[in-house]
Formats: C-alpha cells, structure tokens, sequence
C-alpha cells in the first residue's frame, strides 16, 4: 500500500525478519514500484528484493538489526524518497525482543 503525501511516499511495514543468509529484511504491504531497485544506487548497502516485496540489508556483521533497521529506513528516504513506516501489528521473525523493543522505541522517538 503507497499513500502519497505531497512528492513523498509512504510504505507501511508489516513484517521484519533476519533472512536464512542472515540479512535483515523488511517487509512491505503492497507490491512496491519498479523504480525501488534503485536504491543499490545509493551505495548503502541496501536493495529491494521483488519477489519478497521489501528491502535488505547485507549480511549482518558489524551491526545490529536495529542499526540496520534505521539504516534502511533512512537510506530508502533519502536516495528513494519512499518513507517506511511500522505498522502497528508487525511479524516478527529472528529478532530478539532487545532488538524488537529498539526498533519500536527508536521509531516512536523519531515520530515525535
């Protein structure tokens, strides 16, 4: 689901999981736009996976998943202009509940 606020859009987030290659992976409701493939560009470390609708880090070494999480999220707003918002019931998978709890408090500290 993309919701357009003035040149920015909005994907709600509805899942976040530590992928079997141990990347982080964020997880959107709708299908995406063609033109997200193109957030590599920013050389960030971070693509948009089609078939799983979302993006991704690369192996998780040097950071956590909740520093990745923000890396994401900051890097999709920047070099794509999309703007990933949780939702409030999100599927979990492979984090512990430290790294769930910071993503939540870290978000809700950066909407306020």
């Amino acid at each position: 689901m993309i919701t357009e606020m003035g040149l920015e859009k909005i994907e709600y987030i509805n899942r976040i999981e530590i992928l079997d290659s141990g990347e982080l992976f964020l997880g959107i409701e709708g299908e995406g736009k063609a033109m997200y493939q193109y957030i590599y560009r920013e050389a960030a470390a971070v693509c948009w996976e089609p078939t799983l609708k979302g993006f991704k880090s690369t192996e998780l070494k040097d950071w956590s998943p909740s520093q990745w999480f923000f890396h994401i999220v900051a890097i999709a707003r920047m070099g794509i202009g999309v703007s990933l918002v949780l939702r409030e019931s999100i599927q979990w998978k492979g984090l512990s509940d430290q790294e769930m709890a910071a993503i939540i408090q870290g978000n809700c500290s950066q909407d306020a």
